[in-house]
């Protein structure tokens, strides 16, 4: 049996504003209130990877049964990947959220959950240990998690994210890189 740890340390917050799952986007740090009988976790701390439209679930790394010391590994091996993490909100909430950047509905890109997955939980056996599958039934409650800064690689302008209240437009000289002095 996997062993269950408390790594709750590592959020700096969970949104108040619940969220559907069709709302929900790969890389997203979710926690949700989970009724299925003989589970343990009834809270899950979930790293989303993948939705399973035919087994209507939803697939990712349970953070609660990652040793607190593997959690630093994680985003260190994250980071080294470049896959990074970031904040942003691509799906309207209130607030910014953070997510691990992999491909989305949105924005494409060659890190996807299926390289998360080979990349990172594939080689570390505590971490294969952690992945889960939570069916959407038995779910409620859904929110957005925001990690502590020190777990946020904020990589939000070369990562191409376009932030709410900022100026994206570029005159074609600072496109060039050319500066007006």
């Amino acid at each position: 049996m996997a062993t269950r740890y408390n790594n709750r340390k590592i959020i700096i917050s969970e949104s108040t504003q619940k969220i559907a799952t069709s709302f929900v986007i790969p890389g997203m740090i979710l926690t949700f209130n989970y009724a299925e009988k003989g589970v343990l976790d009834t809270r899950p701390l979930l790293l989303f990877l993948y939705e399973n439209e035919k087994r209507k679930s939803i697939e990712g790394l349970n953070l609660n049964y990652v040793n607190p010391a593997k959690i630093d590994y994680l985003f260190n091996r994250i980071d080294k990947l470049k896959i990074y993490t970031v904040m942003e909100n691509l799906v309207g909430l209130k607030n910014d959220y953070s997510r691990i950047f992999l491909t989305t509905r949105f924005k494409r890109r060659p890190k996807g959950g299926q390289y998360f997955y080979k990349e990172i939980i594939k080689t570390e056996k505590e971490l294969q240990g952690a992945y889960r599958n939570y069916k959407l039934d038995k779910l409620s409650s859904l929110g957005i998690v925001n990690l502590k800064k020190e777990y946020i690689t904020d990589m939000s302008d070369e990562a191409g994210i376009q932030r709410p209240g900022k100026d994206y437009s570029r005159t074609d000289e600072e496109h060039e890189g050319r500066h007006q002095h």
